[in-house]
């Protein structure tokens, strides 16, 4: 075992915004949000690195975050546990009797959708940008 100098610790991997690296020419104040916001935002990317949805500023534009899966892991945990109770509170005695119709189906989905749409909304607001950037991200 030889011992490592003080000088030769391994280089800190890139932090990421969005799904693109830092690179030179990053405006300071945006990578201090970012960071801010990856330690309130919890979520993580491959390789183990934090990972935090880009400012938005159009309802579009957290449509399309949404779409691409920044809310999937805050959204499927909160549906889970909300639209299982719900279910259970408002449709179980239905479907114990055996003879739920489509529409007990349709309000079970309903039950498990809101709360992953309430869910979304509620993990994007902090990244919201006061500001419309007229791009999508």
């Amino acid at each position: 075992m030889t011992a490592m100098s003080a000088n030769s610790d391994p280089p800190n991997p890139p932090a990421l915004v969005g799904d693109a690296p830092l690179s030179h020419g990053v405006d300071p104040s945006i990578t201090a949000h970012a960071a801010a916001g990856e330690a309130a935002a919890g979520s993580v990317a491959a390789g183990g690195l934090k990972r935090q949805p880009p400012a938005w500023s159009s309802p579009l534009e957290a449509l399309i975050l949404v779409a691409r899966g920044y809310t999937f892991r805050t959204g499927v945990v909160v549906s889970s546990v909300v639209g299982t109770l719900l279910s259970a509170v408002n449709e179980g005695s239905v479907i114990a009797s055996g003879h739920p119709s489509i529409s007990t189906w349709v309000r079970v989905a309903t039950n498990y959708a809101v709360p992953f749409v309430v869910a979304s909304i509620g993990y994007l607001t902090p990244f919201r940008s006061s500001t419309r950037s007229g791009r999508v991200p």
